[in-house]
């Protein structure tokens, strides 16, 4: 038994080795490809197409917390992930973050706001998954057989400040390839990758049509100081993290990549929300 399983592990390895090889030319990927969303997909024109995340309401604000005061929601409309020498597309709709917020007042007479997330597994951030242009090899081949779609996991609960209109938290990106298995990752849940996502100015607002809210329509937001973990779980035992790494270029220190996104954010105050008592 021992013998068959490491010959199974040999011959994967042996396959995506010989993949990144050939593919070395044009390791990194195609900037002017267009990504698209899909749940579970592993990029192929075949995969079924998953309804863009989108505004739907206040079901994900946690109003039965008597302390939350805002409910929120951030809805990424688009933007671009650098990672080494990955560069992958956001498309419309592929992310969101939302939940409520709390206010208090410190002894020191400090003012923190407080994220706070619905208790369904999520942590608040709601995700599905985008195609990563050019796959494993940095171009597009037939049957899916080296095209690798990745999605944005919360390995804990994000950090929103509604009023700075600043978004911190900690994710790490799920690779999905018939070869890679369903446990290949790039940061871990105790080495993730901790975004901060900051603007400037002082984004206008817009009232939401006749419910009570406002929503902040196209936030720019950035962050490029994060760095890139390696990768793991890729491939039988791990087997190929050495050529996921080498296709990605990671692990990445600070400075070698970016996240940029276009965002509206939506908020209003939770006692709108909640039934009369």
């Amino acid at each position: 038994m021992k013998s068959r399983n490491k010959s199974r592990v040999l011959s994967t390895v042996v396959v995506v080795a010989w993949f990144v090889m050939a593919g070395a030319g044009v390791a990194v990927a195609d900037e002017s490809s267009s990504g698209s969303s899909g749940g579970g997909s592993l990029g192929s024109s075949s995969a079924p197409e998953i309804d863009p995340l989108t505004f739907d309401g206040w079901g994900t604000c946690p109003i039965e917390d008597l302390e939350v005061t805002t409910c929120a929601t951030v809805v990424v409309r688009g933007g671009t992930m650098k990672l080494g020498a990955l560069s992958v597309p956001i498309p419309d709709g592929s992310l969101k973050v939302a939940g409520g917020v709390k206010y208090a007042i410190q002894p020191d007479n400090s003012f923190v706001e407080t994220f706070v997330a619905k208790q369904d597994g999520s942590n608040g951030v709601y995700s599905n998954a985008i195609s990563v242009p050019g796959g494993a090899l940095g171009i597009d081949t037939p049957l899916g057989l080296t095209q690798i779609s990745a999605t944005v996991e919360s390995v804990g609960v994000p950090d929103l400040k509604v009023l700075e209109q600043e978004l911190t938290m900690p994710v790490r990106l799920k690779l999905s390839n018939p070869l890679l298995g369903d446990d290949c990752y790039i940061g871990s849940i105790s080495n993730p990758i901790n975004l901060h996502l900051t603007t400037t100015g002082n984004p206008p607002s817009e009232p939401i049509g006749d419910f009570p809210g406002a929503v902040f329509p196209a936030v720019p937001h950035s962050d490029a100081a994060f760095a890139a973990p390696g990768a793991s779980g890729c491939g039988p035992l791990g087997a190929l993290n050495w050529a996921v790494n080498l296709r990605g270029g990671v692990p990445a220190v600070s400075g070698k990549n970016s996240l940029t996104t276009s965002s509206d954010v939506y908020a209003v105050a939770a006692r709108k929300v909640r039934p009369p008592a």
